[in-house]
């Protein structure tokens, strides 16, 4: 998983290659002098004590973001603090955040709980999660399409809510839109400035809230339980999320085994039936190793660690198909591309092996064939030998 967190952490370095950067991974990271280029960090535990007056790209299981950051944040992480002020836009996927200083630009966040502190100034807010609540302020507009949302502070322009449950005990300046499969709280310090237009299957007091405009029940806005409007929010949102993971995951293993991979290309070319019967026989023989392993007791961690690798490769290998495929080509053609088009040629062929596999049967078969010619030629290039000392006989 460590390995996975700095194939993220790595994406935002290609797109600003020309600048100055620095690079942090490992099991902790702590931050406490300043920084004055962009900053990449992936790891377990990650604190920023000291500012950071570049970007921050930052990939991690429990992150506390304690000092400024000038520019933009981009971040992944489980357990998520921002206790410091961000000069730019904050963009972040998470299972639990919380924002504690205020923002100066938009906050656009995926995560399961997401918690705006009371005092706190942000400007834009694109959401998509579980439970979101909103008790600071927002300057421009909101788009949330959550589970749950609460708002306790003020939005100062228009809100577009959409979701499970919506309380609304704050102030929005603009016009509103809310749509909920369940219920509509409207609290006794609500606040309308414009007009709204809402659905609910429930019945939804606005009491004296609206101070200018009319609450208009817009059955448009009905949400089909089959098919949340969110979902496919999210789902746009994933996917961008998808694609820069993917680009991270190529860019990271060509810089980490180029030769192997180059050798790996050139043993497609070379080699191919071989290179399928060992990539079958290693995507065949590994779970049922781990399966043997299984049976004795002492060798459960090694069946552990075999189905855990099994799994990663498995998750892994249409990204590593790709490199190897990219690599092949490069061989083929002498064309001796240099490092970024490799990395964004590999995408293109990781695009197109995608849509492959949305051809029924054929398109997976055709997959199934390149994932086992890529896995082999690998193997091919691997040393298994290690070289012993001759043993010095003495009489």
């Amino acid at each position: 998983m460590k390995r996975l967190l700095f194939l993220i952490i790595s994406l935002y370095a290609a797109s600003n290659s020309a600048f100055a950067f620095r690079i942090e991974y490992g099991r902790s990271v702590t931050i406490s002098r300043p920084v004055y280029e962009d900053l990449y960090i992936a790891g377990g535990n990650i604190v920023i004590n000291a500012p950071v007056y570049g970007d921050l790209i930052i990939a991690g299981g429990t992150i506390y973001i304690n000092d400024t950051v000038a520019n933009d944040i981009l971040l992944a992480g489980g357990n998520v603090t921002f206790n410091g002020f961000a000069g730019d836009d904050i963009r972040c996927a998470g299972g639990d955040l919380h924002i504690l200083k205020n923002v100066a630009g938009d906050v656009v966040i995926m995560g399961g709980t997401v918690t705006i502190e009371r005092g706190v100034t942000v400007g834009g807010l694109i959401v998509s999660g579980g439970d979101i609540t909103v008790d600071g302020n927002v300057m421009n507009n909101v788009l949330a399409a959550t589970g749950k949302f609460v708002l306790n502070g003020t939005v100062t322009k228009d809100i577009d809510c959409r979701g499970g449950s919506i309380t609304i005990n704050g102030a929005i300046g603009g016009k509103a839109i809310l749509a909920a499969t369940g219920k509509i709280i409207i609290g006794d310090s609500a606040q309308f400035g414009s007009d709204v237009r809402y659905w609910s299957p429930w019945k939804v007091n606005f009491r004296q809230s609206v101070k200018t405009g009319t609450p208009v029940y817009d059955t448009t806005l009905k949400i089909k339980y089959n098919r949340w409007y969110f979902l496919g929010f999210s789902s746009w949102l994933g996917l961008l999320w998808y694609i820069c993971m993917t680009f991270l995951m190529i860019m990271i293993i060509q810089y980490l085994f180029s030769n192997t991979m180059k050798k790996a290309g050139n043993s497609v070319y070379t080699a191919p039936l071989r290179s399928l019967l060992y990539g079958f026989l290693f995507c065949i023989a590994v779970p049922v190793l781990a399966v043997i392993s299984f049976v004795s007791i002492i060798g459960v961690p090694v069946g552990l660690i075999l189905l855990f690798s099994y799994i990663m490769l498995i998750l892994l290998a249409t990204a590593i198909t790709s490199v190897v495929a990219v690599n092949w080509l490069n061989n083929l053609g002498n064309r001796n591309l240099k490092f970024w088009k490799l990395v964004f040629s590999g995408l293109g062929i990781f695009v197109v092996l995608k849509i492959l596999t949305f051809t029924p049967f054929l398109g997976w078969f055709i997959m199934g064939l390149l994932v086992f010619m890529a896995f082999g030629a690998i193997l091919l290039n691997v040393n298994w030998r290690r070289q012993m000392p001759n043993p010095q006989i003495s009489m």
